[in-house]
C-alpha cells in the first residue's frame, strides 16, 4: 500500500483528475435512468465501461469511455489554471467555457440549462456580469451544478487552502453560475478536495475533516457571493450536505440502499443543492473509497454521470489505500480521449507549483 500523503503533489492532483474523469465517463450511459432500468438494460450494476442504450438522453452514439460536459469543463478550466499560473480572472473563465463549449459535439449534446443560454450570450459579446445575471428574477437559472463540474480543477490549485479553493472555485463558476447555491456548491467540492490533497488522515479523522473542509467551503462561497454574485431563492447546501452525510452514515457499505435513500430525500437530478450533498453522502457510504463511491452514483442513474464525477474527485483527493480507480478502466478512459492525465497533472503542478512536479 502506498499512502497518499507520501506521493508527490503532482500524483496526488492527478489521482483527483483521474477520479473525476473515471466517474464522468462511467456515468454517461446510465444518466436519466432510474436504477431499476439501469439492471434491467444493462443485466446487472455496471462496474465497467458501457455503450449508452438506445434510449440513452444526451450520450447517444457516444463512444464508450468518451468523457462529457462533466470532465471536460474541469479539464478546460485546469488549462486555463495553467496559463494563468494558478490566478485567473473571470475573464479567464469565460475563455475556459468557451473553449470547453468549441467542442460543438459536446456542447450541443451535454450543455445543461443554464451553461447554454450563458454560452449563447457570451460568444454574442455580452458582458459576463450580464450573462449571469438574468434581467428577471429567477431561483433556477445559475443553480444547477455547472461550477460544481469544474471545482475539482480550483481544489488543485490550492491544496491546504479551503477558503482559496472555494473562492477560486467561484470565480471558475462565475460566468454562468453566479448565486449563493451554486458557489456554496462548488466550495464545497474545491474546499474538501483542497484539504484531502494535503491530509494524511484515514478512516473517521479523514471524514470528519473532509466535511469540515467541505462546511468552511460552503460558507466562503456563500460569503463570497454576498460581494460578487447574486442570492436567490432555494435551499441550503449546509444543510443538505448534514442530512446526505447522516444518510451515508446510516448506509455505511450498503451503496445501493444508501444511493436510494440519498435519491428519495436529497434527490439526485442537475441541481447544485441535490448533486453535491448526494455526491459527499456516497462518499461516506463508501467510507471513503472513490471506486466504490463513483459505480454507486453510475447505477443510481438520473445525473450519474455528474454525480459520479464529484464523488470520485472528492473521494480521491482523501484515499489512503492503494489506487483511486482501476488502471485499466482509466487507461481506457484516456485511450478514448486521448488524454495522459499523469502528464497533464505533471504540467498543471510544474505552472501553478513550480518545483513540485514530479
Amino acid at each position: 500500500m502506498t499512502m497518499m500523503a507520501n506521493l508527490p503533489l503532482s500524483e496526488r492532483i492527478g489521482r483527483v483528475f483521474a477520479g473525476a474523469c473515471v466517474g464522468d465517463a462511467l456515468g454517461a450511459a446510465t444518466e436519466c435512468m432510474h436504477p431499476d432500468e439501469v439492471l434491467a438494460v444493462f443485466g446487472g450494476p455496471v462496474r465497467e465501461l458501457r455503450d449508452p442504450p438506445p434510449r440513452a438522453q444526451f450520450a447517444l452514439g457516444l463512444a464508450r469511455g468518451k468523457l462529457t460536459d462533466d470532465a471536460t469543463q474541469m479539464l478546460a478550466m485546469a488549462r486555463r489554471l495553467i496559463a494563468a499560473n494558478g490566478r485567473p480572472t473571470v475573464a479567464d473563465a469565460v475563455d475556459g467555457i468557451l473553449d470547453w463549449a468549441s467542442d460543438e459535439e459536446v456542447f450541443r449534446r451535454f450543455a445543461g440549462p443554464t451553461t447554454r443560454l450563458a454560452v449563447e450570450q457570451l460568444r454574442a459579446g455580452v458582458e459576463p456580469a450580464i450573462v449571469a445575471s438574468p434581467a428577471v428574477y429567477s431561483c433556477t437559472y445559475g443553480t444547477s451544478n455547472g461550477g460544481a463540474m469544474r471545482a475539482p480543477a480550483a481544489g488543485c490549485a490550492r491544496p491546504g487552502d479551503p477558503v482559496g479553493a472555494a473562492e477560486l472555485a467561484a470565480v471558475l463558476s462565475a460566468p454562468t453560475h453566479n448565486t449563493q447555491i451554486a458557489y456554496a456548491g462548488a466550495g464545497a467540492v474545491a474546499a474538501s478536495i483542497a484539504v484531502g490533497l494535503t491530509s494524511g488522515l484515514t478512516g473517521g479523522a479523514a471524514e470528519a475533516a473532509m466535511i469540515e473542509a467541505a462546511h468552511r467551503g460552503i460558507v466562503a462561497g456563500e460569503a463570497y457571493a454576498r460581494t460578487n454574485g447574486r442570492v436567490v431563492g432555494g435551499p441550503g447546501i449546509r444543510r443538505r450536505l448534514d442530512l446526505a452525510v447522516g444518510i451515508g452514515e446510516a448506509h455505511r457499505g450498503d451503496l445501493a440502499g444508501a444511493a436510494a435513500e440519498l435519491t428519495d430525500v436529497v434527490g439526485n437530478g442537475v441541481a447544485m443543492a441535490e448533486a453535491v450533498p448526494h455526491a459527499f453522502g456516497l462518499v461516506i457510504a463508501a467510507s471513503g473509497n472513490p471506486w466504490e463511491a463513483i459505480v454507486a452514483a453510475v447505477n443510481g442513474g438520473n445525473d450519474s454521470d455528474t454525480i459520479a464525477m464529484i464523488a470520485g474527485a472528492v473521494a480521491a483527493a482523501w484515499w489512503q489505500d492503494g489506487e483511486a480507480v482501476p488502471p485499466a478502466i482509466l487507461a481506457e478512459v484516456e485511450s478514448a480521449n486521448g488524454l495522459d492525465l499523469r502528464q497533464f497533472a505533471n504540467a498543471f503542478t510544474a505552472a501553478l507549483f513550480p518545483g513540485k512536479a514530479a
